[in-house]
């Protein structure tokens, strides 16, 4: 998975969030950890990256399921 999919991935999901503030809350803070991360150049820290982002977005969106 590319960064572009997973950050759209977080923004599709964040939809099912009922609380706007919650909603907003996520967003805001799924921005600024892609804007954080956004100088890594090294292949291997960016499939770091997405593979953690990826399974983080998954546990929150049975959370979210569960709301």
């Amino acid at each position: 998975m590319r960064a572009l999919a997973l950050y759209r991935t977080v923004l599709r999901g964040t939809r099912h969030i009922d609380d706007p503030v919650t909603r907003a809350e996520t967003r805001s803070f799924a921005r600024a950890e892609f804007e954080r991360h956004r100088g890594v150049t090294d292949i291997n820290h960016i499939r770091y990256l997405l593979s953690t982002g990826k399974t983080e977005w998954e546990a929150m969106e049975r959370y979210i399921g569960g709301m």
